[in-house]
């Protein structure tokens, strides 16, 4: 996981975006919405409202991959939650092109953390 100054809300909303996403992916039934490059794009660019629905959201999804994943993992996978939220405490409401290229890189580093800590991607 990247520190210091690459870990702006907009690359930690997208560390956020990444686990909810694994999260969502694991839960049977949980859909690909967030899997989607269409819903990836448009949370980038506005991810308050995204996020804090998929964020509601993130307890069913961690119940429901818990019953049919190894549970460690899943653990691992929402544990890293706390640590990728903003410092601001609210996700941003709105990204320049810049901030959502920060955005999509805190997702893949996300995504290559939690790989790497678990093997599931």
């Amino acid at each position: 996981m990247s520190e210091g100054p690459t870990r702006t809300d907009a690359y930690r909303s997208g560390q956020v975006y990444a686990v909810l996403e694994v999260l969502q992916r694991l839960s049977p039934g949980g859909g690909q919405r967030l899997s989607e490059e269409g819903h990836r794009s448009r949370t980038a660019g506005r991810p308050l409202g995204h996020l804090r629905e998929a964020l509601a959201l993130a307890g069913k999804h961690y119940m429901e991959a818990r019953r049919v994943h190894p549970v460690g993992a899943v653990d691992t996978i929402f544990g890293l939650l706390p640590d990728a939220m903003p410092v601001a405490r609210e996700f941003p409401g709105s990204l320049d092109p810049a901030s959502r290229s920060e955005f999509l890189r805190g997702r893949e580093d996300q995504i290559a953390v939690i790989e790497k800590k678990t093997g599931v991607r």
